[in-house]
Protein backbone atom coordinates (compact mmCIF):
# COMPACT_ATOMS: atom_id res chain seq x y z
CA UNK A 1 0.00 0.00 0.00
CA UNK A 2 2.81 2.39 0.70
CA UNK A 3 3.62 2.15 -3.07
CA UNK A 4 0.32 3.25 -4.42
CA UNK A 5 0.20 6.38 -2.25
CA UNK A 6 4.01 7.16 -2.53
CA UNK A 7 3.08 10.54 -4.70
CA UNK A 8 0.51 13.56 -4.30
CA UNK A 9 -1.07 12.67 -7.03
CA UNK A 10 -1.82 9.31 -7.01
CA UNK A 11 -5.54 7.43 -8.06
CA UNK A 12 -7.53 7.80 -5.05
CA UNK A 13 -6.77 11.08 -4.06
CA UNK A 14 -6.99 13.11 -7.19
CA UNK A 15 -10.49 11.69 -7.34
CA UNK A 16 -11.41 12.99 -3.65
CA UNK A 17 -10.55 16.33 -5.24
CA UNK A 18 -13.09 15.38 -8.47
CA UNK A 19 -15.19 14.46 -5.17
CA UNK A 20 -14.74 17.32 -2.85
CA UNK A 21 -14.37 19.89 -6.01
CA UNK A 22 -18.13 18.45 -7.41
CA UNK A 23 -19.93 18.39 -3.77
CA UNK A 24 -18.85 21.70 -2.57
CA UNK A 25 -19.75 23.80 -5.89
CA UNK A 26 -23.34 22.03 -5.22
CA UNK A 27 -23.24 23.09 -1.65
CA UNK A 28 -22.03 26.65 -2.80
CA UNK A 29 -24.92 27.27 -4.64
CA UNK A 30 -27.35 26.24 -1.82
CA UNK A 31 -25.12 28.05 0.56
CA UNK A 32 -25.73 31.03 -1.67
CA UNK A 33 -29.40 30.29 -2.26
CA UNK A 34 -31.43 29.61 0.70
CA UNK A 35 -30.63 32.50 3.31
CA UNK A 36 -30.42 34.84 0.37
CA UNK A 37 -33.70 33.93 -0.28
CA UNK A 38 -35.07 34.71 3.04
CA UNK A 39 -32.93 38.14 3.29
CA UNK A 40 -34.52 39.22 -0.24
CA UNK A 41 -38.33 38.26 1.37
CA UNK A 42 -37.74 39.81 4.44
CA UNK A 43 -35.68 42.67 4.03
CA UNK A 44 -34.28 42.00 7.77
CA UNK A 45 -30.46 41.64 8.09
CA UNK A 46 -31.60 39.96 11.76
CA UNK A 47 -33.61 37.70 10.56
CA UNK A 48 -30.95 36.62 8.05
CA UNK A 49 -28.20 36.75 11.03
CA UNK A 50 -30.17 34.34 13.31
CA UNK A 51 -31.26 31.82 9.96
CA UNK A 52 -27.73 31.36 9.18
CA UNK A 53 -26.51 31.09 12.99
CA UNK A 54 -29.83 28.32 13.71
CA UNK A 55 -28.02 26.50 10.27
CA UNK A 56 -24.69 26.15 12.07
CA UNK A 57 -25.58 24.77 14.98
CA UNK A 58 -26.36 20.75 13.59
CA UNK A 59 -22.44 21.29 11.66
CA UNK A 60 -21.14 21.58 14.94
CA UNK A 61 -22.66 18.78 17.06
CA UNK A 62 -22.28 16.49 14.53
CA UNK A 63 -18.63 17.36 13.87
CA UNK A 64 -17.18 15.70 16.66
CA UNK A 65 -19.92 12.49 15.58
CA UNK A 66 -18.66 12.83 12.14
CA UNK A 67 -15.10 12.19 13.51
CA UNK A 68 -15.74 8.89 15.38
CA UNK A 69 -17.43 8.07 12.45
CA UNK A 70 -14.93 8.89 9.97
CA UNK A 71 -11.86 7.34 12.12
CA UNK A 72 -13.77 3.89 13.04
CA UNK A 73 -16.00 3.41 9.30
CA UNK A 74 -15.08 3.33 5.70
CA UNK A 75 -14.45 6.86 4.35
CA UNK A 76 -15.46 5.71 1.14
CA UNK A 77 -18.81 4.45 2.28
CA UNK A 78 -20.03 6.92 4.53
CA UNK A 79 -19.03 9.41 1.44
CA UNK A 80 -21.09 7.90 -0.83
CA UNK A 81 -23.76 7.47 2.06
CA UNK A 82 -24.21 11.25 3.08
CA UNK A 83 -24.12 12.87 -0.89
CA UNK A 84 -26.78 9.91 -1.77
CA UNK A 85 -28.72 11.03 1.17
CA UNK A 86 -27.70 15.35 0.50
CA UNK A 87 -29.42 14.53 -3.27
CA UNK A 88 -32.68 12.98 -1.52
CA UNK A 89 -33.10 15.83 0.95
CA UNK A 90 -33.37 18.12 -2.00
CA UNK A 91 -35.96 16.46 -3.89
CA UNK A 92 -37.72 16.54 -0.80
CA UNK A 93 -37.00 19.86 -0.20
CA UNK A 94 -38.50 21.22 -3.94
CA UNK A 95 -41.60 18.92 -3.65
CA UNK A 96 -42.79 20.42 0.17
CA UNK A 97 -41.89 24.13 -0.81
CA UNK A 98 -43.26 23.92 -4.06
CA UNK A 99 -46.92 25.51 -3.28
CA UNK A 100 -45.54 27.66 -0.32
CA UNK A 101 -46.65 31.35 -0.27
CA UNK A 102 -46.25 31.95 3.79
CA UNK A 103 -43.29 33.87 4.69
CA UNK A 104 -42.81 32.14 8.28
CA UNK A 105 -43.47 28.80 6.13
CA UNK A 106 -41.04 29.17 4.01
CA UNK A 107 -38.83 30.95 6.78
CA UNK A 108 -39.44 27.53 8.69
CA UNK A 109 -38.80 25.27 5.70
CA UNK A 110 -35.36 27.13 4.73
CA UNK A 111 -34.28 26.74 8.56
CA UNK A 112 -34.64 23.39 8.47
CA UNK A 113 -33.42 22.34 5.15
CA UNK A 114 -29.91 24.13 6.02
CA UNK A 115 -29.65 22.66 9.00
CA UNK A 116 -30.33 19.06 7.76
CA UNK A 117 -27.72 19.94 4.93
CA UNK A 118 -25.00 21.01 7.90
CA UNK A 119 -25.63 18.26 9.55
CA UNK A 120 -24.58 16.11 6.92
CA UNK A 121 -21.89 18.08 5.97
CA UNK A 122 -21.14 17.74 9.65
CA UNK A 123 -20.25 14.35 9.24
CA UNK A 124 -18.87 14.29 5.95
CA UNK A 125 -16.06 16.92 6.03
CA UNK A 126 -13.85 15.12 9.17
CA UNK A 127 -14.31 11.96 6.61
CA UNK A 128 -12.32 13.64 3.79
CA UNK A 129 -9.79 15.82 5.91
CA UNK A 130 -9.30 12.55 8.04
CA UNK A 131 -8.79 10.41 4.35
CA UNK A 132 -5.80 13.12 3.46
CA UNK A 133 -2.83 11.88 5.63
CA UNK A 134 -4.24 7.79 4.22
CA UNK A 135 -4.07 9.28 0.80
CA UNK A 136 -1.09 11.19 0.89
CA UNK A 137 3.10 10.20 1.89
CA UNK A 138 3.54 13.16 5.01
CA UNK A 139 6.04 15.21 3.62
CA UNK A 140 3.22 16.38 0.96
CA UNK A 141 0.84 17.07 3.86
CA UNK A 142 1.04 20.77 3.38
CA UNK A 143 0.52 20.30 -0.42
CA UNK A 144 -2.42 18.38 -0.53
CA UNK A 145 -4.39 20.52 2.18
CA UNK A 146 -3.40 22.95 0.32
CA UNK A 147 -5.12 21.52 -2.89
CA UNK A 148 -8.05 20.61 -0.81
CA UNK A 149 -8.46 23.93 0.75
CA UNK A 150 -8.08 25.96 -2.62
CA UNK A 151 -10.89 23.05 -4.18
CA UNK A 152 -13.13 24.48 -1.91
CA UNK A 153 -12.30 28.20 -2.73
CA UNK A 154 -12.73 27.59 -6.21
CA UNK A 155 -16.04 25.60 -6.04
CA UNK A 156 -16.82 29.05 -4.00
CA UNK A 157 -16.00 31.03 -6.35
CA UNK A 158 -17.82 29.42 -9.49
CA UNK A 159 -20.95 28.57 -7.06
CA UNK A 160 -22.11 32.40 -6.29
CA UNK A 161 -21.39 32.89 -9.44
CA UNK A 162 -23.47 31.19 -11.06
CA UNK A 163 -25.97 30.64 -8.42
CA UNK A 164 -26.23 34.56 -8.70
CA UNK A 165 -26.96 34.02 -12.23
CA UNK A 166 -30.04 31.83 -11.83
CA UNK A 167 -31.07 33.29 -9.06
CA UNK A 168 -31.49 36.72 -10.86
CA UNK A 169 -32.43 35.04 -13.50
CA UNK A 170 -34.97 32.34 -12.83
CA UNK A 171 -35.57 32.04 -8.78
CA UNK A 172 -35.13 28.93 -6.63
CA UNK A 173 -36.01 26.38 -8.48
CA UNK A 174 -32.81 25.68 -11.09
CA UNK A 175 -30.59 25.62 -8.30
CA UNK A 176 -32.46 23.27 -6.39
CA UNK A 177 -32.90 20.54 -9.30
CA UNK A 178 -28.80 21.62 -10.37
CA UNK A 179 -27.96 20.80 -6.87
CA UNK A 180 -29.95 17.24 -7.00
CA UNK A 181 -27.34 16.41 -10.32
CA UNK A 182 -24.96 17.28 -8.47
CA UNK A 183 -25.14 14.92 -5.83
CA UNK A 184 -26.24 12.23 -8.24
CA UNK A 185 -22.80 12.44 -9.70
CA UNK A 186 -20.73 12.51 -6.69
CA UNK A 187 -22.33 9.89 -4.88
CA UNK A 188 -21.47 7.39 -8.17
CA UNK A 189 -17.66 8.83 -8.13
CA UNK A 190 -17.72 7.90 -4.45
CA UNK A 191 -18.13 4.16 -5.33
CA UNK A 192 -15.11 4.12 -7.20
CA UNK A 193 -12.44 5.92 -4.11
CA UNK A 194 -10.29 3.98 -1.90
CA UNK A 195 -9.48 4.92 1.50
CA UNK A 196 -7.26 2.09 3.14
CA UNK A 197 -9.09 1.22 6.48
CA UNK A 198 -8.18 -0.41 9.74
CA UNK A 199 -10.91 -2.27 11.72
CA UNK A 200 -10.78 -1.01 15.27
CA UNK A 201 -12.53 -3.18 17.53
CA UNK A 202 -14.69 -2.22 20.12
CA UNK A 203 -17.31 -4.44 22.48
CA UNK A 204 -18.87 -1.12 23.26
CA UNK A 205 -22.25 0.06 22.44
CA UNK A 206 -22.54 3.41 19.94
CA UNK A 207 -23.26 5.67 22.65
CA UNK A 208 -20.13 4.49 24.66
CA UNK A 209 -17.68 4.06 22.30
CA UNK A 210 -18.95 7.69 21.06
CA UNK A 211 -18.08 8.76 24.89
CA UNK A 212 -15.11 7.05 25.19
CA UNK A 213 -13.50 8.12 21.44
CA UNK A 214 -14.38 11.50 22.39
CA UNK A 215 -12.84 11.61 26.29
CA UNK A 216 -9.58 10.14 24.18
CA UNK A 217 -9.50 13.43 22.19
CA UNK A 218 -10.73 15.63 25.20
CA UNK A 219 -7.87 14.19 26.97
CA UNK A 220 -5.07 14.57 23.60
CA UNK A 221 -6.13 18.38 23.53
CA UNK A 222 -5.78 19.64 26.82
CA UNK A 223 -3.32 17.28 28.52
CA UNK A 224 -1.15 15.48 26.39
CA UNK A 225 -1.15 17.75 23.35
CA UNK A 226 -2.31 20.93 24.69
CA UNK A 227 -0.95 23.32 21.76
CA UNK A 228 -3.99 21.46 19.80
CA UNK A 229 -6.70 22.81 22.12
CA UNK A 230 -5.20 26.05 21.82
CA UNK A 231 -5.40 26.19 18.38
CA UNK A 232 -9.33 25.19 18.17
CA UNK A 233 -9.68 27.96 20.67
CA UNK A 234 -7.56 30.53 18.45
CA UNK A 235 -9.63 29.60 15.54
CA UNK A 236 -12.57 30.34 17.33
CA UNK A 237 -11.73 34.02 18.55
CA UNK A 238 -10.12 34.29 14.79
CA UNK A 239 -13.66 33.51 13.18
CA UNK A 240 -16.35 35.61 14.85
CA UNK A 241 -15.11 38.94 13.65
CA UNK A 242 -13.59 37.68 10.64
CA UNK A 243 -15.58 34.62 8.67
CA UNK A 244 -18.75 35.06 11.09
CA UNK A 245 -18.57 38.91 9.64
CA UNK A 246 -18.06 38.40 5.98
CA UNK A 247 -20.66 35.60 5.70
CA UNK A 248 -23.42 38.26 7.21
CA UNK A 249 -21.73 41.54 6.11
CA UNK A 250 -21.51 41.04 2.83
CA UNK A 251 -24.84 40.14 1.35
CA UNK A 252 -26.54 42.68 3.55
CA UNK A 253 -24.20 45.90 2.61
CA UNK A 254 -24.20 44.92 -1.31
CA UNK A 255 -27.89 44.13 -1.85
CA UNK A 256 -29.65 46.12 1.20
CA UNK A 257 -27.56 49.65 2.16
CA UNK A 258 -26.15 49.15 -1.32
CA UNK A 259 -28.94 48.50 -2.97
CA UNK A 260 -27.38 46.60 -5.92
CA UNK A 261 -28.85 43.29 -7.30
CA UNK A 262 -27.96 39.77 -6.61
CA UNK A 263 -26.09 39.17 -8.98
CA UNK A 264 -23.71 41.88 -8.48
CA UNK A 265 -23.43 40.03 -5.04
CA UNK A 266 -22.97 36.48 -6.40
CA UNK A 267 -19.82 38.19 -8.36
CA UNK A 268 -18.86 39.65 -5.38
CA UNK A 269 -19.18 36.89 -3.06
CA UNK A 270 -17.01 34.87 -5.92
CA UNK A 271 -14.08 37.85 -5.91
CA UNK A 272 -14.03 37.24 -2.04
CA UNK A 273 -13.61 33.07 -2.64
CA UNK A 274 -10.89 33.82 -4.72
CA UNK A 275 -9.00 35.22 -2.14
CA UNK A 276 -9.73 32.04 0.08
CA UNK A 277 -7.94 30.21 -3.96
CA UNK A 278 -5.08 32.29 -3.26
CA UNK A 279 -4.57 32.11 0.31
CA UNK A 280 -4.54 28.18 -1.04
CA UNK A 281 -2.15 28.56 -3.64
CA UNK A 282 0.31 30.78 -1.81
CA UNK A 283 0.24 28.67 0.98
CA UNK A 284 1.39 25.71 -0.93
CA UNK A 285 3.68 27.51 -2.81
CA UNK A 286 5.28 28.82 0.45
CA UNK A 287 5.10 25.95 2.38
CA UNK A 288 8.70 26.21 4.15
CA UNK A 289 8.46 29.63 4.88
CA UNK A 290 4.84 29.45 6.37
CA UNK A 291 5.72 28.99 10.26
CA UNK A 292 3.39 28.76 13.28
CA UNK A 293 5.85 31.11 14.82
CA UNK A 294 4.56 34.19 12.64
CA UNK A 295 0.89 32.83 11.86
CA UNK A 296 -0.30 35.44 14.35
CA UNK A 297 0.88 38.18 11.54
CA UNK A 298 -1.56 36.90 9.17
CA UNK A 299 -4.34 37.01 11.57
CA UNK A 300 -3.40 40.74 11.77
CA UNK A 301 -3.68 41.28 8.16
CA UNK A 302 -7.24 40.07 8.57
CA UNK A 303 -7.91 43.33 10.85
CA UNK A 304 -6.17 45.94 8.54
CA UNK A 305 -8.35 44.33 5.61
CA UNK A 306 -11.70 45.35 7.34
CA UNK A 307 -10.45 49.23 8.01
CA UNK A 308 -11.24 50.06 4.42
CA UNK A 309 -14.75 48.98 4.62
CA UNK A 310 -15.45 51.14 7.48
CA UNK A 311 -13.80 54.02 5.79
CA UNK A 312 -15.94 53.61 2.68
CA UNK A 313 -18.84 54.20 4.22
CA UNK A 314 -17.49 57.01 6.42
CA UNK A 315 -16.38 59.30 3.99
CA UNK A 316 -19.36 58.10 2.09
CA UNK A 317 -17.91 57.31 -0.94
CA UNK A 318 -19.82 56.44 -4.02
CA UNK A 319 -21.88 52.82 -4.99
CA UNK A 320 -19.75 51.44 -6.75
CA UNK A 321 -16.42 52.48 -5.12
CA UNK A 322 -18.18 51.28 -1.86
CA UNK A 323 -18.60 47.98 -3.69
CA UNK A 324 -15.48 47.21 -4.98
CA UNK A 325 -14.04 47.99 -1.23
CA UNK A 326 -15.79 45.90 0.39
CA UNK A 327 -15.37 43.32 -2.54
CA UNK A 328 -11.68 43.54 -2.49
CA UNK A 329 -11.15 43.84 1.24
CA UNK A 330 -13.32 40.45 1.78
CA UNK A 331 -11.14 38.66 -0.68
CA UNK A 332 -8.15 39.56 1.66
CA UNK A 333 -10.37 38.12 4.70
CA UNK A 334 -10.71 35.34 2.99
CA UNK A 335 -6.84 34.78 1.82
CA UNK A 336 -5.80 35.31 5.30
CA UNK A 337 -8.03 32.86 7.04
CA UNK A 338 -7.23 30.22 4.35
CA UNK A 339 -3.31 30.70 5.09
CA UNK A 340 -4.52 30.32 8.75
CA UNK A 341 -6.60 27.19 8.35
CA UNK A 342 -3.80 24.85 6.29
CA UNK A 343 -1.43 26.18 8.44
CA UNK A 344 -3.21 24.65 11.49
CA UNK A 345 -4.77 21.37 9.80
CA UNK A 346 -0.95 20.27 8.47
CA UNK A 347 0.01 20.56 12.35
CA UNK A 348 -2.81 18.95 13.85
CA UNK A 349 -2.60 16.15 11.02
CA UNK A 350 1.25 15.60 11.68
CA UNK A 351 0.60 16.17 15.64
CA UNK A 352 -2.31 13.81 15.93
CA UNK A 353 -2.04 10.05 15.85
CA UNK A 354 -3.82 7.56 13.04
CA UNK A 355 -6.62 6.72 14.96
CA UNK A 356 -8.18 9.47 16.21
CA UNK A 357 -6.83 12.07 13.24
CA UNK A 358 -10.88 12.20 12.32
CA UNK A 359 -11.62 13.05 15.95
CA UNK A 360 -9.05 16.22 16.42
CA UNK A 361 -10.45 17.28 13.67
CA UNK A 362 -13.96 16.97 13.94
CA UNK A 363 -13.01 18.92 17.49
CA UNK A 364 -10.98 21.68 15.77
CA UNK A 365 -14.17 22.38 13.02
CA UNK A 366 -16.59 22.68 16.31
CA UNK A 367 -14.24 25.20 17.75
CA UNK A 368 -13.68 27.15 14.35
CA UNK A 369 -18.07 26.86 13.19
CA UNK A 370 -18.76 27.28 16.57
CA UNK A 371 -17.93 31.21 15.91
CA UNK A 372 -20.61 31.29 13.26
CA UNK A 373 -23.50 31.46 15.36
CA UNK A 374 -21.62 33.27 17.79
CA UNK A 375 -20.69 35.71 15.33
CA UNK A 376 -23.42 35.77 12.78
CA UNK A 377 -26.90 37.12 14.68
CA UNK A 378 -24.25 39.83 16.69
CA UNK A 379 -23.64 41.57 13.54
CA UNK A 380 -26.76 41.20 11.59
CA UNK A 381 -28.50 42.84 14.69
CA UNK A 382 -25.86 45.08 14.62
CA UNK A 383 -26.05 46.02 10.97
CA UNK A 384 -29.78 46.49 11.83
CA UNK A 385 -29.10 48.58 14.05
CA UNK A 386 -26.77 50.85 13.00
CA UNK A 387 -28.11 50.53 9.29
CA UNK A 388 -27.31 54.36 8.83
CA UNK A 389 -23.69 53.57 10.45
CA UNK A 390 -22.55 50.76 9.32
CA UNK A 391 -18.84 52.03 9.44
CA UNK A 392 -19.21 51.29 13.32
CA UNK A 393 -20.09 48.24 12.50
CA UNK A 394 -16.76 47.63 10.62
CA UNK A 395 -14.43 49.06 12.96
CA UNK A 396 -15.60 47.56 15.81
CA UNK A 397 -14.65 43.84 13.71
CA UNK A 398 -11.03 45.54 12.60
CA UNK A 399 -10.50 46.18 16.37
CA UNK A 400 -12.01 42.40 17.53
CA UNK A 401 -9.46 41.17 14.36
CA UNK A 402 -6.83 43.18 16.04
CA UNK A 403 -6.94 41.99 19.54
CA UNK A 404 -7.21 38.29 18.68
CA UNK A 405 -3.98 38.57 16.55
CA UNK A 406 -2.16 40.04 19.03
CA UNK A 407 -3.92 37.16 22.16
CA UNK A 408 -2.83 34.54 19.77
CA UNK A 409 1.34 35.81 19.38
CA UNK A 410 2.59 34.37 22.29
CA UNK A 411 0.49 31.22 22.07
CA UNK A 412 1.64 30.50 18.31
CA UNK A 413 4.94 31.26 19.57
CA UNK A 414 5.12 29.18 22.45
CA UNK A 415 3.42 26.27 20.07
CA UNK A 416 6.08 26.67 17.73
CA UNK A 417 8.40 26.32 20.12
CA UNK A 418 7.13 22.89 22.11
CA UNK A 419 5.67 21.40 19.23
CA UNK A 420 7.02 22.08 15.97
CA UNK A 421 7.76 19.10 13.73
CA UNK A 422 8.83 18.46 10.30
CA UNK A 423 10.07 22.29 9.20
CA UNK A 424 6.34 23.84 9.76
Amino acid sequence: MANVYDKLWNRDFSLMIVVQALALFGNSILSFALPLHILNVSGSPALFGAVLALSFIPLIAMSPVGGVVADRGKKQRIMFCLDAITAALIVLFIVVSRDVTSLATMVTLVIVKVMSLNAIQGLYMPTTMSAVPFLVPAEKLIPANAIANSIFSLSNIVGPVVGGILYGAFGLSPILFASVGIFVVVAVIDLFIRVPYKRQESSNGVARMLKSDLAKCFRLATREKPALGKMGFIMFLFGIPSLAMVIVTLPVLITQTLGLDTRLFGLSQGISMGGGLLGGLLAGAMEKRLTIKKAHWTLALCSVATVPIGLVFLLDASTMVTYVVITASSAVIMMTAQIVTIQILAFIQLETPRELVGKIIAVTMAFVLGSYPVGQPIFGALLERFSEKPWLVMFGAAVMSGAVAAFSRRHFRKISANYLRQGM
